[in-house]
């Protein structure tokens, strides 16, 4: 209840602003009738039932109880003095009543105190979403709406309905085509055409709202251009949409600018099937393929405030969808957890109150999602710090300050609480939570792991074009070091080897012959130049020809040899064709991540478990870490290119950058009688040093922040 007057007796009621206007509006979810609070000065709309409404029709009467008494005489409504001071508390907070006299100069100077933010809190809110209004264009459209009425008839919707239908039988006849056309946007010509065409496309998409506005006579106060997480989008006002009567015209507005995407869509992609190759079947292209990115993944998402939150809040004729949800929510979570029997925020059928409840946490987790997801395209594609603070301020706006909040909310609420089931519950739940992130108990680590020999070496194809001429050895059969293991012949290469003889042979003769040939002595410098390239080139050659003798660069036993390695077959340059191992010197070489690292110790235990059957462990020991962390994986097993659990990229041949900091660590089996005759993936349980799961992902975030500001 709001106390308007001290003085005893009937209490005054203050006078409504003048220019606040009241229009009927849509029927209510119970079957009652709603009306609609306008103030045109904020351009705010507030939505009142029937009671509300019958007050407010006799609120010249001055005082409350003159008020609903009136009511009670004129209407079936029993309203008392405490209802009308409730309408009258929900003015005052929303300044719907004139400011007269020093007491109210003084509550909205409090109030405006209270909503002045700090320089933090104003960059915080700006940075996740800031209006710019750049131009009124009511006047423009009313003259222009008469030009493009016809876009709203019948016939207009059946043609491009029909163009649709015709472009989309075009694109499945030239499918391939179609596809193809995508990879042209992987270039510099192709982003400019995308940006331009999705400009071209929003601005088409927010004068559809604004005319579909000022069909059924609303306002258009402002247009201009809103920021997204620093990411610009266009915004036109049509709030005046509000006091439309209809849902079906409020659906409307508020779906018009996704159906002018569409629109567009259809006519793109009918003229693609007509265009030729160039810029306009480009445009075409992408008109047809962002639309659908752009509409249906964004615009038309109920989780933001986009057009598919206003479609929604209008269906479900519920204004302030997320607040009320977001209420809800809050509500029945105090009760599953806290059982304290409050009311809800407001009476509402059973599926519709679920239905919003479920639509709140949703919610909730959509931004957190979305905006982290922001963030750590930020942190991998652009300034790596500019990453990690959006998605501390991220975590900390999305997830710690809601917990905050609901936390004190439920210190204000303690002395509602009774020491039942749910309250006992719910303290049970939160120990048990706190202990699984404060109490060290987590102390296995795993690592991705290969099992191999010590001495291991893989033995490859020299070069191109070579033919197996002979095959000395055997998988299994035991070799020694330089031992010769199979002979190639590239005829090819003798061909070159024969030219570059030739070549050599005739540079000699030459040089030989200077002192009786004036004419070889004038180009003496010349022909030495020329005698030593061909003799390097034909060393190089010879060179390459001694290397089709493929020898062991180890001694050990051969495994691994490829199918298809016979004498006659011909072979592609660097082709593994077998391995040699040392079967009896065993090791294991696992990768330890950066956050991992001050767990372990040389001589800690561990287990190592193959992938093909994790039956067969192998307990190990720790024998080394490597103080500097991996540049490049020099076994590519455990690479993702290889279905490896390591993320990698390949810069060059054969040279896989692992995409996180790890560090590389040697184990030793525990029986030194295992053998393994070839490379085993698995993975390596380190029982380490215990640690909460909060100081893990304390440090793991410490770690990054440090290796990224350089320090």
């Amino acid at each position: 209840m709001v106390e308007l007057a001290l003085d005893p007796g009937p209490r005054p009621l203050p006078a409504l602003r003048e220019e606040v206007a009241l229009y009927p509006g849509p029927t209510a979810l119970d079957g009652s009738p709603s009306w609609t609070l306008h103030d045109p000065v904020r351009n705010q709309f507030f939505r009142i039932g029937w009671a509300a409404f019958e007050i407010l029709s006799r609120w010249e009467e001055g005082s409350a109880e003159k008020v609903a008494e009136r009511v009670r005489r004129e209407t079936t409504l029993d309203p008392d003095a405490e209802e009308v001071e409730a309408v009258a508390g929900f003015l005052l907070r929303n300044d719907l009543l004139q400011a007269k006299g020093p007491q109210a100069t003084a509550r909205l100077s409090a109030k405006a105190a209270r909503m002045r933010q700090n320089w933090a809190m104003w960059l915080l809110k700006n940075y996740l979403f800031l209006r710019v209004p750049l131009v009124r264009p009511d006047r423009f459209l009313a003259a222009t709406y008469p030009l493009v009425a016809w876009v709203y008839s019948r016939g207009f919707a059946i043609a491009v309905g029909l163009i649709g239908l015709v472009g989309l039988y075009l694109v499945g006849r030239q499918w391939d085509d179609f596809t193809d056309t995508f990879s042209y946007f992987f270039t510099l010509e192709g982003v400019v055409w995308f940006a331009l065409a999705l400009t071209a496309l929003k601005v088409v998409h927010e004068f559809a709202h604004a005319y579909t506005a000022k069909r059924f006579g609303c306002r258009v106060p402002t247009m201009g251009l809103a920021l997204l997480v620093l990411w610009p989008v266009l915004f036109t006002d049509v709030t005046e949409g509000w006091k439309l009567r209809s849902r079906r015209q409020r659906l409307a507005i508020g779906s018009a600018g996704v159906l002018g995407e569409l629109v567009c869509c259809a006519l793109a992609l009918c003229a693609w099937g007509f265009l030729p190759n160039g810029p306009l079947r480009s445009a075409a292209f992408v008109l047809a393929t962002s639309t659908w990115v752009t509409t249906i993944l964004l615009n038309m998402s109920p989780f933001m405030r986009f057009d598919g939150y206003f479609v929604l809040s209008d269906f479900l004729e519920t204004p302030n969808l997320h607040l009320r949800a977001f209420a809800l929510a809050r509500w029945w979570l105090r009760e599953v957890l806290l059982g304290l029997g409050e009311p809800a925020p407001e009476e509402l059928p059973a599926g519709r109150r679920r239905f919003l409840i479920a639509f709140a946490f949703a919610t909730w987790v959509y931004r957190f999602t979305v905006f982290l997801g922001i963030a750590a395209f930020i942190y991998s594609f652009a300034i790596k710090l500019a990453g990690l603070a959006l998605g501390a301020i991220e975590v900390a706006y999305f997830l710690v300050r809601p917990i905050l909040m609901e936390a004190r909310a439920w210190w204000v609420l303690r002395h509602r609480i009774r020491f039942g089931p749910r309250p006992l519950a719910t303290l049970a739940a939160a120990a048990l939570l706190a202990a699984a992130l404060l109490v060290p108990w987590h102390s296995n680590l795993q690592a991705p792991a290969l099992l191999k020999s010590r001495e291991h070496a893989d033995v490859f194809t020299p070069l191109e074009g070579a033919q197996v001429a002979a095959l000395l050895v055997k998988a299994g059969e035991r070799v020694q070091k330089d031992a010769l293991l199979a002979q190639l012949v590239s005829p090819d290469l003798e061909h070159k080897i024969a030219e570059a003889k030739q070549e050599v042979a005739i540079l000699e003769w030459q040089l030989s012959a200077q002192g009786v040939d004036p004419s070889l002595l004038a180009r003496s410098r010349v022909a030495e130049q020329q005698y030593q390239s061909a003799l390097a080139e034909y060393r190089s050659l010879m060179d390459e020809k001694r290397n089709l003798a493929i020898t062991a660069p180890i001694a050990g036993e051969v495994v691994d040899l490829i199918d298809g390695f016979a004498v006659g077959d011909w072979m592609p340059a660097k082709t593994r064709i077998l391995s040699i191992v040392e079967p009896g010197d065993v090791e294991l070489e696992a990768y330890v991540y950066e956050a991992d690292l001050g767990r372990i110790e040389p001589g800690f235990e561990a287990v190592f478990y193959p992938e093909a059957d994790s039956r067969h462990a192998l307990r190990a020991k720790v024998a080394t870490i490597d103080r500097a962390s991996t540049r490049m994986l020099s076994e590519p097993y455990l690479a993702s290119k290889y279905r490896g659990p390591i993320a990698a990229r390949e810069l060059k041949h054969d040279e896989l950058v692992p995409d996180r900091t790890i560090y590389r660590v040697t184990l030793l089996p525990d029986d030194a009688a295992v053998k393994v005759a070839r490379v085993v993936r698995g993975r390596v349980v380190v029982r380490g040093r215990p640690e909460s799961l909060l100081a893990r992902a304390w440090r793991a975030v410490v770690a990054v922040a440090i290796r990224e500001s350089g320090v």
